[in-house]
Parts: C-alpha cells; sequence; structure tokens
C-alpha cells in the first residue's frame, strides 16, 4: 500500500553524478485524494508534564500511549501517518481492498472509521497515567475534517509519506481549538457523518487562523 511504498522504496539517483540530480529527481508517487478523513491528536499540558520529569520518561509516556494508538489504527482500518512531538496523526485513504471503503458515499464509511477511530483513543487514554502522578492519566484532545488532499512520497535518503493541504491544515486546527477528552470536528465531517452520530454537542463558531471563522461541533465519546 501507499504507506509500505513510503517506508521501503528508495530513491533512484544519476550515480555517474550523484549531486546533479538532487534537487530534480522525481517524486516516488504523488496523487490528490479526495474525501479524505482526517484525524488529529495531541496531549493536554505535554510542555508541563515534559519539563517536570526525565526525557525517558517522557519517551515512555509516549511509546505506551502512541502503541495503543497504533493497535486502533489496525482496529479500526485507519492509516497511521506521523507523529510529531506529543501529536499522533492519522488519516482514512482509500484502499482499494478495503471492505469499508465504498465508491458511493463521499467517504463517509471511512469517516465512521476514523470517528470510532478517534472515541476509542480517548477512551484509552485513561489507561496511560501521567508520569509526574501516577493518579493522573493522561487527557488528550481530538480533532477530524473531511476533504481534499494531496499526498506523496518525499525525500532522498529517508523517503516519507506526506499530506499537505487546506484539509490538513483545518483538522490539525480542529485539535488545537479542542477541549480535553473531547473530539472537535468541522462542518463537512458532522453532515457527512449525519444520523450515524446522535451525541453532538451544539455547534458552535470557531475562529480558525488564516481560514475565519468556521462552524464546528464537539463530541464527548464517554457521555
Amino acid at each position: 500500500d501507499l504507506l509500505t511504498c513510503a517506508v521501503t522504496t528508495e530513491v533512484p539517483m544519476n550515480m555517474e553524478n550523484p549531486q546533479s540530480d538532487v534537487y530534480s529527481s522525481p517524486v516516488l508517487y504523488a496523487e490528490e485524494k479526495h474525501n479524505v478523513s482526517i484525524v488529529f491528536v495531541d496531549i493536554v499540558g505535554f510542555s508541563r508534564i515534559a519539563a517536570g520529569v526525565t526525557p525517558l520518561k517522557v519517551m515512555d509516556m509516549l511509546q505506551n500511549l502512541f502503541s495503543r494508538f497504533d493497535l486502533l489504527c489496525e482496529k479500526h482500518g485507519v492509516q497511521k501517518l506521523d507523529t510529531v512531538g506529543d501529536a499522533y496523526i492519522a488519516c482514512a485513504l482509500d484502499d482499494d481492498d478495503d471492505e469499508n471503503n465504498r465508491e458511493d458515499d463521499n467517504g463517509k464509511s471511512r469517516a465512521l472509521c476514523c470517528l470510532n477511530l478517534a472515541k476509542d483513543m480517548v477512551k484509552e487514554s485513561f489507561k496511560v497515567m501521567a508520569p509526574t502522578d501516577p493518579e493522573e492519566h493522561l487527557k488528550i484532545r481530538v480533532g477530524i475534517h473531511v476533504g481534499d488532499l494531496s499526498c506523496g512520497v518525499l525525500g532522498q535518503s529517508v523517503p516519507k509519506f506526506s499530506v499537505f493541504g487546506d484539509a490538513v491544515n483545518l483538522a490539525a486546527r480542529m485539535e488545537q481549538t479542542s477541549m480535553p477528552m473531547r473530539i472537535h470536528v468541522s462542518k463537512q465531517f458532522h453532515d457527512l457523518i449525519g444520523e450515524d452520530e446522535t451525541r453532538w454537542e451544539e455547534s458552535k463558531i470557531t475562529s480558525v487562523k488564516n481560514m475565519g471563522e468556521v462552524e464546528t461541533w464537539i463530541l464527548d465519546p464517554v457521555y
């Protein structure tokens, strides 16, 4: 699949003059994807936690949490994209062999996979304790958006699968403006899910950097 390609394929270079094509080598793979659901997660108060313990304990905490998220991605058929510091990013790309993928639903079946993943992520975070307080579980924020994006494999020595576009930016903004232990989604994602989820709190207007004011929705997955 696409992520396998990202970690197993080497970029061909001109061996007669290795430097000649460093900046002009064609990408391994690139295309546009439509109706992709993107999930962003981060840890509430991560800087405070990291400042109070050793780096090893921080890494142990992240390994514990992110390993659980990896298993949840496998469970729900969602692809892990990256981890950046305390942020975890995943998305539901089309897969012709995936039974959850249907061409006639505008990405709804894949969106439901992401929503169910997000719910389980919040619930799973209750099981991971903060290293600064053995009686305090981690709290996370989750943001989801659905839209079109560009994706491809970039890099020379370590090729990496990357996604970018306004849809990715808005998903990140949903996470940044979310509340602890809540799932914050865009109107597009909320409307796509429709009646398959009925426990939404009232909609609100959220100010999003470089995008103005947008309508968003909050879900408490442990309600």
